[in-house]
């Protein structure tokens, strides 16, 4: 009985002890490691914090990951900066952009076929069991692909994709280039190891970003369960469960905020977690790249995540960009007179508009006059906060209509005949104020002088005196008139050169384009900016001042208060 019953056990052994193997690779190399974490302290955990250097900015957590970084995907804007530019091997995440690549180029219902390069990955990494010759639907690989991780269906899709998976490789690296990553080189679909694949985290929330705005990957991300059906070479049914464990409402790491993500491992990589989240009106995406573990990473990421969710509120700033008027662009604050009426009243409206709605996430306490707008060429403002990256926005210039030439020429010839209404109103109130002074005076003289005739005939030595006392009075009330009539004709003088120049500006308005237009509302914003920076400067300064006499004040009434 003993040697039958040891046969029975060894033959159990050896049909359990591959399954249990299989199960135990799936486990460990789903993207993830699991081994037992200890108290090792990477040196990483020292780097300094990048986003915790910037003046007024929120403090975030220590982390022990290589490198991390949350953004919120909407606005661009970068919450939290750890080695962000430092190049990591990217592991299993590289399957978002593979994902992104597929959905972009490929029918989600075509058939693929896989071909004996669904072997060619290494013993023991993540699979599906995929056979040569075996049919599934892009769709269905997809899924395959980010929730079990599975590296042979991600040589299916780049063959089919790609052709090869060099030619794969070649389209990941150009999206990568279209997304503006700078640090990014693929050679592979899966992030199997390779020392020329590598990522950076600044490069791969860029990448994360631009998938998750596609809907069908927020569809297939965000999925915890899917089941592929029996294909052509196999009967059963294939059930995947999503390996982020952020999303697995049984798992103690589960957030409520989390929408999707993937994860992934290598021995050369580590752990690293690409994790995407909503909450607050905000969706951010959290990147940790070698991570010290994939416990510490979801505890990491969810610290990391909740740290932006707190700390920061988008914040639109259509409204806070100076739009000057063509009015303004030409040196005048607003249009006088009736010429300008005449030209167009669209001349009042800005020369510039921001073609977005400029919105940025910025720190919950911050204030506006904190925030500041600089132009950085091609027609685009960055927006800072204590010299931190926000965002930036596209401006354009609005066209001048084009009937304002004609109005303001036909106006201008109408001039050539008659002076303006307002101007002749004014030259005839001068007129008539010179023609009644000028009477005034002569029927004032006449008098005096008869007068004074008879009265020198019999008071000569007083009517000398008298006669002398006239005399300076006449004198002052002359030098009053020609003072008054000067005056008048330098406001005459100055408002026909006032009328010049607004014609000399509506002629350089005709002849410059749009480009010249666009480039003095740049040096004059230039100019606002440094007028501004040097009051900032000046109340600063003025602070500190008041701040240290303050101090003085309470040592001088601590000194007393000891006496």
């Amino acid at each position: 009985m003993l040697p039958g019953f040891l046969i029975c056990l060894l033959l159990a052994l050896a049909v359990l002890a591959p399954l249990s193997a299989a199960a135990e690779e799936e486990y460990y190399d789903d993207g993830e490691s699991y081994e037992e974490e200890t108290e090792f302290i990477p040196e990483a955990y020292y780097d300094p914090i990048q986003s915790n250097l910037t003046e007024g900015w929120p403090q975030g957590p220590a982390v022990q990951a290589g490198g991390a970084i949350v953004m919120d995907m909407d606005t661009g804007t970068v919450l939290y900066a750890k080695n962000v530019d430092q190049t990591f091997y990217p592991a299993s995440i590289t399957k978002i952009m593979t994902a992104l690549v597929a959905i972009e180029n490929g029918d989600l219902n075509k058939v693929i076929s896989c071909s004996e390069l669904v072997y060619d990955i290494e013993e023991g990494s993540s699979h599906l069991g995929i056979a040569p010759g075996e049919e599934v639907t892009l769709e269905q690989a997809l899924y395959g692909l980010m929730l079990e991780s599975a590296n042979d269906l991600a040589m299916a899709i780049a063959v089919e994709i790609g052709g090869s998976i060099d030619g794969f490789a070649n389209m990941m690296n150009e999206k990568a280039a279209q997304m503006g990553c700078t640090n990014t080189h693929f050679v592979n679909p899966h992030g199997l190891h390779n020392e020329n694949h590598y990522t950076t985290a600044a490069d791969m929330a860029k990448i994360a970003a631009a998938a998750y705005a596609n809907p069908v990957f927020r569809k297939i991300c965000s999925t915890v369960e899917y089941s592929i059906p029996p294909t052509n070479t196999t009967e059963e049914t294939r059930y995947l469960l999503n390996h982020h464990r952020m999303l697995q409402h049984s798992s103690e790491f589960y957030r409520e905020y989390c929408t999707g993500g993937k994860t992934g491992y290598t021995s050369d990589a580590w752990n690293t977690l690409v994790t995407f989240g909503e909450m607050n009106d905000l969706r951010l995406v959290c990147v940790v790249l070698r991570g010290n573990g994939a416990y510490r990473n979801y505890d990491e990421t969810a610290a990391l995540m909740e740290y932006g969710f707190v700390n920061f509120v988008h914040t639109s700033l259509l409204g806070e960009i100076p739009r000057p008027t063509f009015y303004q662009l030409l040196g005048h604050n607003y249009p006088a007179g009736n010429t300008a009426i005449e030209m167009n009243e669209k001349l009042m409206q800005p020369a510039l508009q921001v073609v977005s709605d400029a919105v940025v996430t910025i720190p919950s306490y911050a204030h506006r006059d904190e925030l500041k707008a600089s132009s950085v060429g091609e027609g685009r403002l960055e927006f800072t906060y204590h010299g931190w990256h926000l965002g930036e926005a596209q401006i354009a210039v609005t066209p001048i209509p084009t009937d304002i030439s004609f109005k303001y020429e036909a106006y201008r010839n109408m001039e050539e005949v008659l002076k303006s209404a307002e101007e002749r109103k004014k030259e005839r109130e001068i007129l008539e104020t010179g023609e009644k002074a000028a009477a005034s005076i002569a029927k004032f003289c006449t008098d005096t002088v008869a007068q004074a005739k008879q009265y020198v005939e019999q008071n000569p030595l007083t009517a000398a005196l008298i006669g002398g006392f006239l005399l300076l009075i006449l004198l002052i009330l002359l030098v009053i008139l020609i003072l008054r009539c000067t005056r008048e004709s330098r406001i005459v003088r100055r408002r026909a050169q006032e009328e010049k120049q607004r014609r000399k500006n509506a002629e350089e308005i005709e002849k410059k384009s749009a480009i010249e237009i666009e480039q003095e509302l740049r040096a004059a914003m230039e100019a606002e900016n440094r007028r501004r920076q040097a009051e900032e400067a000046k109340r600063k300064e003025q602070q500190r001042i008041e701040n240290e006499l303050a101090e003085n004040e309470k040592i001088v009434d601590q000194y007393v208060n000891r006496k």
